[in-house]
Order: structure tokens, then sequence, then C-alpha cells
């Protein structure tokens, strides 16, 4: 009470003495007083409750931080911009502008998007330190400066001396950036809110649901926009299409850079909590270590084995897809990159009619057969140039390739049979026991099996957008308005389908479906659902597929500018 009324309140008994007077009969001597206003001891009017006519005060009605947390919103929105600007062009300009084979472009594309999910564990623990609000001022700035370096270094005059910079600011620095602010950023944002009552908890979930709206607004700008840019360039502002990276990198910089402003900017108006520390995360790698070292038997073994394998799967998958023998080197512009027989021909027919392109394109069906052979150019022969060649260094790729497929097997199948029973789990003894109890520890552990199935089924297809589907989309027929749309546009209609479906899901197909089998839909069941999706999605393509090599080659339209280069287009839209 003392700290709620201020120092100059009345004292007790004139306070209770004014409140306790009858209205009906007031001291002709005595003016009548209004009641004071009980205040807090931040000076602001409280709302005041009690029986009768006696209030006590308490504390302030909540109001939203809806300023931090729109900053917050801002910065996510930012970061996935950039992020999925560098993410859906990198293996275009790795093929096209770096001369990488392919499947090197690929694969380093791949590494990108793995090593930006794998810092997500140290940036947790780091956050865990050290506060949140620091590493994500210290993530966001590295990202902001891999942006920056990135950005210099496809200038169009510069890009093969500066590929190096390239590759330390697209593999380094932005995945190291982006693995500090992403298990991060999130959870800041609900920090400005709290969760001590029901308006807390309930304005949290509309944070989330607008969390997911900024990133998904960054990623409709990145790929409906920008993504474009880089093969087409802005003829509109006088960018030409050969610097249309460096004009869509220095936007995404200058995006980060302005997320980095922001976020700090926002510094005074943050509720910055402490480190929560790392003994839960200690915790459970000393139960595993103490149970492997004490006779935890076969699972305590597989255990061991299988977090062991994970950091070499790690260092060979890294080391296969920056392995000299990828192809790199092949000149930035030359015209025919991956040439063939018909391709060649299409090229020398590209003004005939079309009665006769039309002609030419079948023989396409011989190349892919190998019944047309031009300068020796067989299948086996063009899979080795889209690989990167034949030499020693593809080799050396290819083992380190067959190296990181095995550990990775080996890694999985290992977690997932010895955390599916989690009972070989020791408690530690008592000089050695945290506040974490065994059984904790066990419930930890136990989510591995889930985690290692769901995401290896999902993304093995979801990732498709990244790389397969992309590549394909780039030689089918995507012209629009004289102007060829880069095949990773399309991810697009990934953002439009999260925004469009996810409330036709929760609000209505789920409770339809829960009404007629007369229970919930379980989040398994969710994910069940969304396997089958992800599965079909792979089945159309891959009948997309078979449709666009029957079709025509385009003769006369120029190079598609997004494939590999010396490769037309399919004429099928």
């Amino acid at each position: 009470a003392a700290s709620i009324v201020p120092a100059t309140s009345p004292p007790a008994p004139a306070l209770r003495d004014r409140l306790c007077a009858s209205p009906m009969a007031p001291a002709p001597s005595q003016p009548r007083v209004a009641p004071a206003v009980p205040q807090c001891a931040s000076g602001q009017p409280c709302e005041a409750e009690g029986l009768g006519d006696n209030p006590a005060p308490r504390k302030p009605a909540w109001r939203a931080p809806w300023g931090p947390v729109m900053l917050v919103l801002s910065v996510e929105l930012c970061e996935r911009l950039t992020y999925y600007t560098l993410a859906g062009s990198q293996s275009t300009y790795l093929k096209r502008e770096l001369g990488y084979a392919p499947s090197a472009a690929a694969s380093m594309n791949s590494v990108f998007s793995m090593l930006s999910f794998m810092w997500c564990l140290p940036g947790g623990l780091t956050a865990d330190v050290f506060g949140r609000h620091r590493v994500i001022i210290a993530s966001a700035s590295l990202y902001a400066l891999g942006a920056m370096l990135t950005a210099v270094s496809v200038h169009h005059a510069q890009q093969m001396a500066l590929k190096g910079l390239f590759l330390f600011g697209g593999l380094v620095l932005i995945p190291v950036g982006t693995g500090g602010i992403k298990p991060n950023i999130c959870n800041f944002g609900a920090d400005q809110i709290g969760d001590e009552t029901d308006a807390q908890r309930d304005t949290q979930k509309r944070f989330f649901t607008f969390f997911y709206m900024a990133v998904n607004v960054g990623v409709m700008v990145a790929f409906g926009f920008l993504v474009n840019i880089t093969t087409q360039g802005l003829p509109s502002l006088g960018v030409p299409a050969d610097e249309g990276y460096f004009a869509a990198y220095v936007v995404a910089a200058v995006s980060m850079t302005a997320a980095v402003c922001l976020f700090i900017s926002g510094t005074k108006w943050y509720r910055v909590l402490p480190g929560s520390g790392i003994e839960g995360f200690a915790t459970m790698v000393q139960s595993v270590v103490y149970s492997v070292s004490h006779g935890g038997g076969p699972r305590a073994i597989m255990c061991a084995v299988g977090w062991s394998c994970l950091p070499l799967f790690f260092a060979a998958t890294i080391a296969a897809s920056v392995w000299p023998g990828g192809g790199a080197g092949a000149s930035g512009g030359g015209a025919e990159t991956y040439p063939n027989g018909f391709e060649r021909a299409c090229s020398v027919q590209s003004n005939a009619t079309g009665a006769a392109i039309r002609l030419l394109s079948q023989a396409s069906d011989l190349v892919a057969s190998g019944a047309f052979d031009d300068q020796g150019l067989t299948p086996a022969s063009a899979a080795r140039r889209l690989g990167g060649g034949g030499g020693g260094g593809a080799g050396v790729r290819a083992a380190l390739n067959n190296l990181a497929l095995a550990l990775g097997s080996v890694a999985c199948v290992l977690l997932v049979v010895a955390h599916s029973n989690n009972s070989w789990l020791k408690a530690l003894p008592a000089k050695r026991a945290t506040s974490f109890s065994v059984q904790e520890v066990r419930a930890g552990f136990a989510t591995i099996p889930l985690l290692i199935v769901v995401n290896l089924a999902f993304n093995m297809g979801y990732n498709a957008m990244n790389n397969a589907f992309p590549a394909q989309a780039c030689q089918m027929n995507t012209m629009l308005g004289g102007a060829q749309l880069n095949g990773a546009f399309f991810n697009f209609g990934d953002a439009i389908a999260i925004i469009a479906f996810t409330p036709v899901f929760e609000g209505l197909i789920y409770p339809m479906v829960g009404q007629l089998k007369g229970s919930p839909v379980r989040l398994g069941q969710k994910l069940v659902a969304g396997l089958f999706v992800a599965a079909a999605s792979n089945a159309v393509a891959l009948w997309l597929e078979l449709q666009r090599r029957r079709a025509p080659l385009m003769c006369w339209e120029a190079f598609s500018e997004c494939a590999p280069k010396g490769i037309h287009m399919r004429d099928m839209s």
C-alpha cells in the first residue's frame, strides 16, 4: 500500500473522515471535497475496486505494447525479404554467372539453407546466456554485412574476381546471422507482450498471426518482384539485365540494414529479459554422457554414435558443395555452356518457319534416347557435363556426397531408434544433479524421433521448391508481356497459399472434419494431411515434367534467362 499511495495523499484519518461522511448531511462549515483519485507509484490514475464506498487502488489497466511489437514485425519482414531474395536466385547466379554445374549450384543453395538452420541451435543457446536483445543486434549486424558483401560481389564487371566474397557473404555471414535471428526474434516479440493475464495471452496469439503474415509479405516481395529483377533487370528504371543481380541484392542489403536500424531504435521501449541460462541443455548432454559411460545399453551406444555422426555429416556436405570439381570456372559470358546437338540445330534454325522448328524439336527425343550423338555427346557424357565434368575433382566431390549421405542416414536411423524409448537415460548422481529431473530429460529427447521423421518426410518434398521446381519452370514457357518470369517467381504461390488457406483449414475444414468424426482433429492427423499434400505436389510435378519433355523447344525465342546457358524453353506454359 505504501508503494501505491503517493506521499502527497492526505493522512489516513482525514481520508477516512472524508470518505465516511454522510452525503445527506454535510457539515456547513466544511465544503464538500471530491474524493481523491487513487494513483499508482508511477503517478498515473489507477482503476479502483473494493467494497461499498471504500475503493482500493490497483494496477493500471494493461495496454498492448504495439509500438515495440511493430518494430519486431518490421525486422522480421525485412529479414525474410533479404533471405528469400538470396535463396531464390542463388542457384541461378551460380550456374549462369559463375559457371557452376547445375548439380553443384543446387548443392550449394541447399547448403546455404542447411547452414541457416544449423546455426539456429548455437544462436538459441547464445541468447540463453547473453539475452535475446544482444544476440539479435549482433546477428542482424553480421547478416547486414553479409548482404552488403554479397551485393558488392555480384556487380557484373567484377563478379568473377569477387566470387570468393560472394561465397563468404552467402555461406558464412548470412547463415550465421540467420541462425541468431530466427530462433530469437519471435520469442523476443512475445516477451514484449507477456503471458501473465488472459488479455496478454490473447494478444500473443494475435502477434503470432501477424508475425507469420510479416514473414509471408517478405516472401511475396522477394519472389514476386526482386527475384525477377535478377534475371530481367529493371529497364523502366534504367537497370539493364546484366546488372539485375546487383540491383536486387542492393535492395536486399538496404532492407537488412534498415532492419538493424529499426530494431536498435526501439531499445529504450523494449522489455529486455535476461538469458534463462543453458542448464537444461547442459543437463541433457550430461545425462547422455553419464548414461553411455555407466551401462546405458545398446540404445545408449546408438545415441552416442548417432549424435557423433551429425557434425561429420555437416562437414562432408559442406566440403562436397564447395569442392573445386563442381564445375566452377566456366565463362560467365558464353552462350552455350551446356550444348547438345539439338540445341545447336535449334540455334541455327532460329529464324525458320514454325513448322520446321517443330520438326526439329522432335530430334530432342533422339538426343534424350542416345540415338543422336553430336561430337560424342552421349547421355552419359551429357550427365557428366551437367554434374561438372569427369575429372578427379568431380570424383572426390561424388565421394564426399556419398559419405554425407551415409553419415546422415546412419545418424537419423540410430537417433530414431535410440530415442523411441528413453528409459536407458539415468539420473545424474547427487553431486552433479541439477534442477532438471531425469523425467524431464527423457521427455525432451522423446521429441527427437518425431522431429526427424516428419522433417525428413516433409522437407524432401518441400525443398523441391528451392531447386527442382524453379529449374523445371525455367525450361517451360513462362513468357509474360514479352519477358520471361524467373522460375523462382512461382514460389510466390506458396506465400499466397499459406495466407489464404491457413485460416480456411483452421476455421472451417478442421472443425467440419472434427464434427464428422466426433472428435477434434489431432496434431498428428494434421501432419499426415500435410505430408500427403506435399507428396501429391511432387507427383503433379513429375507429370508436368513428362509433359514438358514432350513439348517442342521454343527455338524462336532467345535462350532461357534462368536455365543453364544454351538451353531454350519448352513450349509448355
